[in-house]
């Protein structure tokens, strides 16, 4: 018997929750990363993630697509950042900037997904990239004792380790077959819209999440 309720699909035979990483699980602030770049000398850097943001990365694909679908390397990325900027950064510069957006992992996230664990098969799909991974790595670690989220969750599925970013359809139906999924009994949760309407093309339940929101908001102990 499940000891937790969803209370936006309370009617759904639910058995299967994918979760989105930043702004769902991770606090996430965007505008941080944004200013940092800002502050380095990337005058254009809000145009250039917003092709990301506002999936116009499609008819012209910019240096932060490419890394999150894992066409560039971390080295070829910190390369790439530089012929924006007319000076010489050090990969560190580079790599706290990137990585200013990433906040705090809330304990009482992780300890609702070692909860729901033991009711649904719970699984983590984000668009993300290799420096990120490595910074939440540590965060992680120095906050909460543990090197990777990946063991509190069935599978993790990340962007630029599949070649697919969200709302692309396609990395829906590559987690559905990959993690032998019923698309019927399995719902996705994510801060953005556009994702969310790409999960519900792919035939999945879908919850839209205010981001950086308490996971209160979906989830019920009983």
């Amino acid at each position: 018997m499940k000891n937790i309720k969803l209370r936006p699909f309370k009617d759904k035979n639910i058995d299967a929750i994918i979760f989105d990483l930043g702004g769902v699980i991770l606090n996430l602030n965007v505008r941080n990363s944004i200013d940092a770049f800002i502050k380095l000398g990337f005058s254009n850097v809000e145009e250039e993630m917003g092709r990301i943001l506002n999936r116009r990365s499609e008819e012209n694909p910019g240096i932060f697509h490419l890394y999150e679908t894992g066409l560039i390397t971390s080295t070829q990325f910190r390369a790439g950042i530089r012929k924006y900027i007319d000076k010489n950064l050090d990969d560190r510069d580079i790599d706290r900037a990137w990585t200013a957006m990433l906040l705090d992992l809330p304990p009482e996230n992780l300890s609702l997904m070692e909860k729901l664990s033991k009711s649904f098969r719970i699984f983590l799909l984000s668009n993300t990239n290799a420096i990120h991974i490595e910074n939440l790595h540590a965060i992680s670690e120095n906050n909460h004792g543990f090197s990777s989220l990946v063991k509190l969750f069935e599978k993790a599925y990340y962007s630029h380790e599949v070649k697919m970013r969200k709302p692309d359809v396609g990395i829906f139906h590559y987690v559905i077959k990959d993690a032998g999924l019923n698309a019927e009994s399995t719902l996705f949760i994510d801060d953005s819209l556009i994702n969310v309407q790409g999960a519900q093309k792919a035939g999945l339940h879908a919850y839209h999440h205010p981001s950086n929101a308490g996971l209160d908001q979906v989830f019920e102990l009983i």
